[in-house]
């Protein structure tokens, strides 16, 4: 996307933090970002609703909706603008607001925040993060023919897009809906396919998920089980401890 927007670069670098499980320096970087009045109001609403998605993937979607809905707040304007990142901005925390949402089993709100979010002009990146949790949500509500549609589509935004990190999600969120599917062979390729590009990259949090995935579809010698108590470990180390939280650990301010 073209703009310029000030503390555009520092917010992508706290994503790639993010994406790689230190998400103690991201926060730090995303507030010391919000807390600069040089920063763009498209920014500070990215820089909520990532430290949102960060409390997400802990665990912490209750907490999470806090980050989402001052991501909205800031970005509503965006709805109808004419600026790409606003308008991203806006997906963003609508989106995150329906995986908020998700997690916590409101099925309904989840899908209507989906539904509104269909309805707004989306980049590719925002395209794909609806896909998703779109994904995400049939897979949780037991709705395989909207969870399959989605991941379809979500391949098709991934291939466009040409982002190894997500493809590598997309491809992980298929291998989830083969094995809820029943087809565990497919799950199983898709799985380390997942773990392995994950652990090129350095992605830890999304190396974590598919061991998690492995562990359930291809438990064997326990491999996977192992790896992903390691990965937890070091992750809660990088200032992301998983749900649930072991004593004394809790999720991200």
């Amino acid at each position: 996307m073209t703009g310029e927007h000030a503390g555009l670069t520092q917010w992508q670098r706290a994503v790639e933090l993010g994406a790689q499980g230190w998400a103690a320096a991201a926060r730090t970087a995303l507030a010391t970002l919000v807390a600069d009045p040089r920063t763009s109001t498209a920014v500070v609403s990215l820089a909520h609703s990532t430290r949102a998605s960060l409390i997400r993937q802990s665990g912490g979607h209750a907490a999470a909706r806090a980050g989402d809905g001052r991501a909205c707040a800031l970005a509503v304007v965006g709805a109808d603008s004419d600026d790409e990142w606003l308008s991203a901005a806006w997906m963003d925390g609508l989106v995150g607001l329906a995986a908020d949402n998700l997690g916590i089993g409101d099925f309904a709100a989840s899908r209507r925040l989906l539904d509104r979010a269909a309805g707004c002009r989306a980049d590719a990146r925002t395209a794909l993060r609806l896909s998703w949790v779109r994904s995400e949500w049939g897979l949780y509500s037991g709705d395989l023919t909207v969870a399959r549609a989605a991941a379809a589509r979500s391949a098709d935004l991934a291939e466009a897009l040409d982002s190894p990190r997500h493809g590598l999600k997309t491809g992980l969120i298929a291998a989830a809906v083969a094995a809820a599917s029943g087809d565990t062979e497919a799950a199983v390729r898709g799985g380390r396919a997942a773990y392995d590009q994950a652990g090129e990259l350095g992605l830890l949090p999304l190396r974590w998920a598919a061991a998690t995935l492995l562990a359930g579809v291809d438990p064997g010698t326990g491999e996977y089980a192992a790896s992903a108590a390691e990965l937890r470990s070091v992750l809660a180390r990088r200032g992301m401890p998983l749900a649930p939280l072991r004593p004394g650990e809790r999720h991200g301010r």
